[in-house]
């Protein structure tokens, strides 16, 4: 919907499946999310802010490495430009492309068989920096789940889940260093209350 301009179908379908907001269609060679359809499109400033409301990123990158602001600009959408320039809130630890880098190591040595099954464009960690407190959820095609990560204090914590898992899942602890796993830290329930 979004590659052909349907914004109001495209808001639509969001609205039951908001988690969609930044996935490249299955198939797409260019990796363009909806806010790179937008600023190609150069979609009105309401449109745009709409999708940012629904939590699309600015620091996504498409397969060339464009982001929205860089397609918006190339296409002379000017009109966009200020909306679309990524915000910064938060660091990633140093230096950030080790760190991606022993992301996608963890990936591929845990669910690297489902990559090569179906094609993913690997999640990025730039997202992050958007916001105090974003968590992605990634979903891996013959998973049967995916892999949600977040930024801590000074590494990355990563759970890769599915619904086949007995337990809880991996969890890991991933620095611009290596990764290790972790126990799980999940908060146990509190008691229930004292008659």
């Amino acid at each position: 919907m979004a590659r052909d301009a349907d914004w109001s179908g495209l808001f639509e379908e969001l609205g039951k499946h908001p988690e969609r907001v930044n996935l490249p269609r299955i198939g797409n060679r260019s990796g363009f999310a909806p806010l790179h359809q937008a600023a190609w499109h150069g979609a009105d400033f309401a449109v745009v802010s709409r999708l940012l409301a629904h939590g699309a990123w600015r620091t996504q990158r498409a397969r060339d490495g464009r982001r929205a602001v860089d397609v918006a600009r190339q296409q002379g959408h000017t009109h966009l430009l200020d909306l679309l320039e990524p915000v910064v809130v938060r660091r990633l630890p140093s230096p950030p492309e080790m760190l991606e880098h022993r992301f996608h190591s963890l990936l591929w040595e845990r669910v690297g068989p489902c990559f090569e099954e179906t094609e993913h464009l690997l999640p990025p960690l730039a997202p992050l920096t958007e916001g105090p407190a974003v968590e992605i959820v990634f979903t891996v095609f013959g998973l049967m789940g995916g892999v949600t990560y977040r930024l801590e204090e000074n590494h990355l914590y990563v759970h890769i889940h599915s619904r086949m898992d007995a337990d809880d899942g991996e969890h890991y602890r991933v620095t611009p260093e290596g990764w290790s796993k972790i126990a799980s830290p999940r908060v146990p329930p509190p008691p229930p209350p004292a008659p």
